[in-house]
């Protein structure tokens, strides 16, 4: 069995130290763009792209545990079932079947990005939970990758739009959200719950958006006791 992360928007793999301490020999991978090389543009690109790491890395048994737009892309190659990948379950933290984003949140990051403007503080703010070191090493990584990074990533978000095809998802999966995430609230992970054929939900007290971060011994628990479920 393989766990294999996958980051949230303008993130890297920076942002799952704390679970790959934990999960020996687990991967946890960058996307195109983040930072090297160019950013893809959609989510079945970003499917595909990870349908052929996973074929040229030769994984098997692959557990994906996906955040975010991470969850995302691990739900949409569920569904796709592409390259024939051996996908034995999908961990999906703050997730949701579709994942809109503020329209002036876009605008404003489409200006920032017309005018280069410096990457802004407001765009880290959801990171203000997690304990050093790891805060800063996460807000740095976010910089470096830029602001149009984010835009990018953002836009495949809004973009998303899986409601009809979820009982399309024939492995087991589980659910892990924060009781108080505003980005993709408990409502999100419960109907996914309820059309997902074998999914289960693990609610994380006083966890946010970025929970596994925040609360890394609980999240990490929580996918060992799922993962020993499994076959």
């Amino acid at each position: 069995m393989t766990l294999l992360f996958l980051h949230g928007s303008g993130c890297t793999h920076v942002v799952w130290q704390l679970q790959q301490q934990f999960f020996e020999h687990s991967i946890a991978v960058d996307y195109p763009g983040h930072p090297d090389g160019q950013a893809l543009a959609s989510v079945d690109e970003l499917v595909q792209w990870l349908a052929d790491y996973i074929t040229q890395h030769q994984l098997f048994d692959v557990v994906l545990v996906g955040h975010s737009l991470g969850s995302a892309v691990a739900m949409q190659l569920a569904i796709s079932a592409k390259a024939k990948i051996q996908l034995k379950a999908l961990v999906l933290i703050g997730a949701g079947a579709r994942l809109k984003v503020m329209p002036q949140l876009l605008q404003s990051l489409s200006e920032l990005v017309e005018l280069k403007q410096p990457f802004p503080d407001y765009l880290l703010a959801a990171n203000q939970n997690i304990a050093e070191p790891l805060q800063t090493q996460i807000n740095n990584s976010i910089i470096n990758n830029g602001v149009s990074v984010m835009l990018t990533d953002f836009t495949i978000c809004d973009k998303f739009d899986v409601i009809d095809q979820l009982p399309k998802i024939d492995v087991p999966t589980l659910i892990i959200v924060g009781d108080t995430d505003q980005m993709t609230p408990i409502k999100y992970a419960t109907f996914l719950q309820q059309q997902i054929p074998n999914a289960q939900i693990a609610i994380i007290e006083k966890g946010s958006h970025m929970v596994f971060a925040e609360q890394p011994d609980s999240v990490n628990q929580c996918i060992e006791t799922f993962l020993n479920t499994l076959d």
